[in-house]
């Protein structure tokens, strides 16, 4: 098993300036924006105490003893705290970003008795980021429409995040009981057991997962099934849902509803598997496999 990396946050520095403006330069992409700093003026800042007030406060990433990004949260004599986070590349994946919001949390909430709430927003495609907050126990609580201006002159959404200060006095941030993160995730079809007259076997049918808390909406198409949805609430690691769906079948297109329990379990590859045992209302049973794919 691997070793999770030692995570811990320290307060920037004038010379911390040179590689802040490296990290944010090489760790740029579609799905986060550059802050495009001038590395003098930043030193100046950093020297001034610009980054150390009751309003900004910017921090250090340190992993295994090195500089590994950056975060600073601002606007928080408002009582919400805004963050920004950036990590390098190699230092995804690993647990780092959980581990930074966690810590971002500890420390604003114990020291600045007027916040109420920590707040961030992901791009609609940055899934890593936000599987972060969600392993973090924040909660999505909306999608701005538009809001993120891309380098191809289109907008795109992002979502938005919050932890309050009642979450994080019950230590949702440090929880590990979440349940299993769906969130971002894409199941296929691998096997499907069901009346083969009724149902033919749609192998190859991708479910795409968008979770948030407990509640979890997945959309789905494949075989004769051209548009399908389902939505239900995790209850340890079971999957209560309802579900509509569209059905080419042999009397033409149906609309199809029904409901299901597809309990969630990890194989030893580490992916996750799906075992869904469904019903619809006109009383037709089944069973599918679905299984995480790999990227």
């Amino acid at each position: 098993m691997d070793r999770r990396p030692e995570v811990h946050l320290r307060m920037l520095t004038s010379e911390d300036a040179p590689w802040l403006v490296e990290v944010d330069r090489t760790s740029t992409t579609n799905l986060a924006r550059g802050r495009g700093w001038d590395e003098e003026k930043l030193a100046a800042e950093l020297d001034e105490g610009v980054w150390a007030s009751d309003d900004l406060w910017g921090w250090a990433i340190v992993v295994d003893g090195e500089p590994a990004g950056y975060a600073y949260v601002e606007g928080m004599s408002s009582g919400d705290g805004t963050m920004h986070i950036r990590i390098s590349a190699r230092y995804r994946g690993k647990g780092v970003g959980r581990e930074v919001l966690s810590q971002l949390a500890d420390h604003h909430f114990a020291e600045q008795t007027g916040l109420q709430r920590l707040v961030g927003r992901a791009h609609e495609n940055n899934v890593p980021m936000q599987r972060a907050f969600n392993a973090a126990g924040f909660r999505m609580e909306a999608r701005y429409r538009d809001s993120y201006l891309q380098p191809d002159g289109r907008y795109a959404a992002e979502w938005g995040y919050a932890l309050t200060r009642a979450d994080w006095e019950a230590g949702r941030h440090r929880a590990d009981d979440h349940g299993y993160d769906l969130h971002g995730l894409t199941f296929v079809v691998e096997e499907v057991l069901a009346d083969e007259e009724a149902h033919p076997a749609a192998h190859g049918m991708v479910f795409k997962f968008l979770q948030e808390g407990r509640r979890a909406l997945a959309r789905y198409a494949g075989g004769d099934i051209t548009e399908g949805e389902l939505a239900g609430i995790i209850v340890g690691d079971v999957l209560v849902y309802r579900y509509v769906q569209d059905f080419d079948g042999p009397r033409g297109l149906e609309v199809i509803t029904g409901s299901g329990r597809a309990r969630i379990q990890r194989r030893q590859d580490g992916r996750l598997e799906v075992v869904n045992d469904w019903t619809d209302d006109t009383g037709r049973a089944g069973k599918t496999f679905l299984l995480e794919r790999r990227e």
